[in-house]
Parts: C-alpha cells; sequence; structure tokens
C-alpha cells in the first residue's frame, strides 16, 4: 500500500477527539446477506405516513452500498425521496472511483459481479483522452482519502473541504502492461470528496438509526445524506461532521468492511458516533461520523 502524505509532521501537531467503541460488525469478503429489524419509517426524514397519514411505502436499504459486496440490509427504512438521492451518489461513487476495483475484486452487487470486460483509462497528458483497455492489464489502484478530522472533534472549521492524503493499493498497476500499449503515464480514477463523504454518511446513518433505535438521537449528517449537490459545483460543510483520526493504527484485518457504533469525545462534548471502515482487509482508513448533537 503507498501512502500520499505531503503535510509532513501534521499528526503530531492537531488534537483530536477520543472514540470508544461499542459494538463492531465485520462484513465479510464473500458476500452474505443479512437483513435488520425492520426500522418501520425513513431513516433520513423520519416519514412514515404521508400528508393524510396514509403509510407510505418504504424500501430496503444496504447499510453499506452493495455494489460495494455488501448483503447487511435494514428493511423498510427508505423512502422514495430519500432512497432516490441516496441511489444518486451510490451511482456517482460506483461508477467514478471503483469501477475497475469491483471488477478486480469479484465484488458482487445487486447484479453480480460486473459484467464489463474492459474499462476507460484516463491517458491524456493535459486534458482527458480515454483509452478502452482490458481488466486483466487494467492498472487498477485502489484510492480512498484520507482526511482531516471533523469539526465536531477538532479545531477545523465547519466549513473546511481538503483531504489529508490518499491511500493507494495497487491491485493491477504494471509499468510493463502499460508499456505494451505505450503509455507514458495515466490518471487514476476521480474521487468526489462531496459525495465520498455523503456515502459514508449514509452507512454510519443508517446504521446508527438501527443500532439506537430504542434510545433516538437529535440527528446531524441526515441532510447531508439527502442533498443534491450539483457536478463540479463548490460545497462546503460535507466534512463537518465525517473526518478521521490522524495517527491511528490501520492495519488490515480479516473483513473486507466494518462499522462500529460508539461515542466520540472532544473535551467534555459526547456525542454518538459511527466507524466507517471500507475494505479494511487492504488497510485503508476508518471513517468517523458524530452522528448526534452533544449529549450529556
Amino acid at each position: 500500500m503507498l501512502d500520499y502524505q505531503p503535510k509532513i509532521g501534521a499528526m503530531r501537531l492537531f488534537a483530536q477527539g477520543d472514540f470508544t467503541g461499542e459494538h463492531l460488525e465485520r462484513l465479510p469478503a464473500i458476500k452474505t446477506r443479512r437483513r435488520l429489524e425492520d426500522l418501520g419509517y425513513c431513516a433520513y426524514c423520519g416519514q412514515s405516513d404521508d400528508s393524510v397519514g396514509n403509510e407510505i411505502a418504504l424500501s430496503s436499504e444496504h447499510i453499506i452500498p452493495e455494489f460495494l459486496g455488501s448483503g447487511l440490509e435494514l428493511p423498510a427504512s427508505s423512502c422514495a425521496a430519500c432512497q432516490k438521492a441516496t441511489s444518486a451518489v451510490e451511482y456517482t461513487i460506483a461508477r467514478e472511483m471503483f469501477g475497475p476495483v469491483r471488477k478486480s475484486f469479484g465484488l458482487r452487487g445487486k447484479d453480480g459481479v460486473l459484467p464489463n470486460v474492459n474499462f476507460p483509462l484516463d491517458v491524456g497528458s493535459y486534458t482527458s483522452e480515454e483509452l478502452f483497455m482490458p481488466i486483466a492489464h487494467y492498472p487498477t489502484v485502489l484510492v480512498l482519502p484520507a482526511l482531516f478530522p471533523a469539526s465536531t472533534y477538532s479545531r477545523r472549521g465547519p466549513d473546511s473541504a481538503d483531504p489529508f492524503n490518499f491511500l493507494l493499493y495497487n491491485i493491477n498497476a504494471d509499468r510493463n502492461l502499460l508499456a505494451r500499449y505505450a503509455i507514458d503515464g495515466v490518471s487514476t480514477q476521480s474521487v468526489d470528496l462531496v459525495r465520498f463523504a455523503q456515502m459514508i454518511a449514509k452507512v454510519a446513518h443508517s446504521y446508527a438509526t438501527h443500532y439506537w433505535r430504542a434510545a433516538p438521537f437529535t440527528q446531524t449528517v441526515s441532510s447531508l445524506i439527502r442533498t443534491i449537490y450539483p457536478p463540479q459545483q463548490p460545497a462546503i460543510g460535507h466534512l463537518a461532521h465525517v473526518g478521521c483520526l490522524l495517527g491511528m493504527p490501520e492495519t488490515p484485518t480479516s473483513a473486507l468492511h466494518e462499522i462500529e457504533a460508539g461515542q466520540m469525545r472532544w473535551g467534555r462534548i459526547r456525542r454518538r458516533a459511527v466507524r466507517v471502515r471500507l475494505f479494511a482487509s487492504y488497510g485503508m482508513p476508518s471513517y468517523y461520523v458524530t452522528v448526534s448533537e452533544p449529549e450529556d
């Protein structure tokens, strides 16, 4: 794994919160379907009835997106409008960040493993120029952002929007294979931080709604999850509750993905929080999402 870390020494200087886990879910590499208890209302907007008191249709939500090989479902937990918003985010992330990765790892989504044989590769030097390559030769690299601690558990401003660094896991990037195509350099997949933060917030919030169903909390990220941000437009506030804890050990584990409910303390402030770790078995970072307002 490669660690692109331009801000040397930042970990020694950054004050941040402390996370204490309460319950850990380990999702295996082999997709296993598991249905949690029906929620009975929309986890994101809270609706269960329409304006005249009739029950609304609620669909099942995958806690971690199904395209990442997850089978953990929360039934009866999303209304049509919120399901449309979360699906749009996940579609963008699946296509722009994880296409070749999903194929290389054989991750099974709703319709099984991606049928694609060839994927577009940006080989342009100054402008985008696409070349379609077979997955066997495609320079596949898993890229995830490592974030600064969120403003709810650090001194970062709520509108801060820059990542700390990026972690890369080389799956199939080989100079000799690229030489066959006379390629000197390539661009990795794009990382849309806004939609990535929305996806991580959705994972954390939906699991928190299930885990603390008997002890409801004042939500913090539901509006972020439902907001539709115009593509290619600046956005602020999406990292106010989503971030990483710098300097924490991130050794590979036996699980493909992990979700852990717990508490985040920052000074005297305590909030409910969820740790989300995608591709834990490849040493990728944990994201900590504060899902509640401060509690006593």
